[in-house]
């Protein structure tokens, strides 16, 4: 079977700054969700599929390594580090405050072409949600949180935001299963949205935080008792 890593490696990287481009292709799959809690990737499978050395992509690793989003085992692997309950609760309390903040100070500032293209970033996201790939609409989640922190214009904001969700984002695949109990009538994407369109920054700011604390809920659930956390049946 195809890895997700291959999926997204349908050409070679080019021959300049290689150990930059697999690094930053590396750490966009993992903050998607492409990689789960536990796994093992190694060196000479990732060079081959992104079609590199192995000295670029080990590299790449070290900065990973260095990020805390994988944990060294050895000269040729890495594995995907497993994470508890209470630093999961801790990323997503920084979580609520840095994108809220974000959020706010992007409903100030976006553009209309700006919230135009978010709200692009949802609807794709919901019609893979309807199609059952849920592995891709968690990408697009990300990406679409990950538009608006862009959008709000404060780099230190957003390098905080990407290293919480290096930690987090092998977790969305525990969301395949576990799923929200309860949902909004309304998705918080859409009140994050108005919130920009009419440069409301506490409208916008509620949308963030309730995103995140409505998955925030099964993810805990899950982390406490992987056992025994009945599946949800929710389409979420």
């Amino acid at each position: 079977m195809m890895s997700a890593l291959q999926k997204q490696s349908d050409e070679p990287l080019a021959r300049e700054s290689l150990s930059n481009q697999a690094y930053f292709r590396l750490r966009r799959d993992i903050m998607s969700g492409r990689f789960s809690p536990g796994e093992k990737l190694k060196l000479r499978d990732i060079a081959a599929e992104l079609g590199v050395s192995p000295t670029p992509v080990r590299e790449a690793l070290a900065r990973l390594v260095a990020d805390m989003a994988v944990a060294q085992l050895d000269h040729r692997s890495v594995r995907i580090p497993h994470i508890d309950p209470e630093r999961f609760s801790e990323i997503c309390v920084l979580r609520i405050d840095v994108e809220g903040r974000s959020a706010a100070r992007a409903a100030e500032i976006a553009t209309a072409d700006q919230v135009a293209e978010l709200e692009a970033i949802h609807d794709r996201m919901i019609a893979l949600k309807k199609a059952r790939d849920f592995k891709e609409s968690f990408a697009e989640n990300q990406r679409f949180h990950a538009a608006f922190c862009a959008i709000a214009d404060m780099p230190l904001h957003y390098r905080i935001a990407e290293t919480l969700w290096l930690q987090i984002g092998p977790l969305m695949n525990a969301l395949l299963v576990h799923r929200p109990t309860t949902l909004p009538r309304r998705h918080p994407h859409h009140t994050l949205l108005d919130g920009l369109r009419q440069k409301d920054p506490q409208l916008a700011r509620q949308g963030a935080e309730e995103d995140i604390r409505i998955n925030a809920e099964p993810m805990l659930a899950y982390l406490r008792n992987p056992e025994g956390v009945a599946p949800a049946l929710s389409a979420g």
